[in-house]
């Protein structure tokens, strides 16, 4: 028998051997539907999960910004408060009431070129209090008001008390100083009759 030579070896005439195929390689489509349904459902679940776990975050960032611009709001409250006793208290207030009653008495080009300048300065001052600190005049000089003598504990009296109740007619000497309701100065009156 001839044998014929393949690869280097001989094989017998009329045999030959079989070559082993490769495997063929999957395609991307092919491969995705090799896959298990139990990988893709974990997959799912995963993604589901990441996705609440940043809607939790969001929420929950959210929910810390509106804690924070609410400190923030009241921190900006208490300080306006503080400044607008304080400048209460201080008699700030009074005295740039009256020093804009002095100015504005006096006539145009009567004050020296300083203080000419200077003439819109407690308006502009008193302004700006009552705009960014809320900060008001409560009741004004000369104004006159009956009030029940119990109501007396909301002024400042000059003078004695009269003897007796019912209604009193008061004169308002000085303004008191109020932000919103709360009257931080009261205002200072004195007795003119009482009925």
């Amino acid at each position: 028998m001839s044998a014929r030579r393949r690869r280097g070896r001989a094989v017998a005439p009329g045999r030959t051997k079989a070559v082993p195929r490769s495997r063929p390689r999957p395609s991307p489509a092919s491969s995705r539907r090799a896959a298990s349904s139990g990988d893709l459902r974990a997959v799912e679940s995963a993604r589901r999960g990441l996705d609440q776990a940043s809607e939790s975050l969001r929420a929950a960032a959210a929910g810390l910004a509106q804690v924070a611009d609410r400190i923030a709001a009241e921190a900006l409250e208490a300080e306006r408060s503080t400044l607008a006793a304080e400048l209460a208290s201080e008699q700030v207030l009074r005295d740039l009431l009256k020093l804009q009653r002095a100015l504005d008495g006096a006539a145009a080009g009567a004050l020296p070129a300083d203080f000419e300048a200077l003439r819109k300065l407690p308006a502009a001052i008193l302004d700006w209090a009552q705009r960014r600190l809320g900060v008001s005049a409560h009741l004004a000089a000369g104004q006159e008001l009956e009030i029940p003598a119990d109501r007396l504990a909301g002024f400042a009296l000059d003078g004695t008390l009269p003897a007796g109740g019912g209604l009193l007619r008061v004169r308002i000497l000085a303004p008191g100083w109020r932000r919103g309701t709360r009257v931080l100065v009261p205002p200072r009156a004195m007795i003119v009759s009482s009925r």
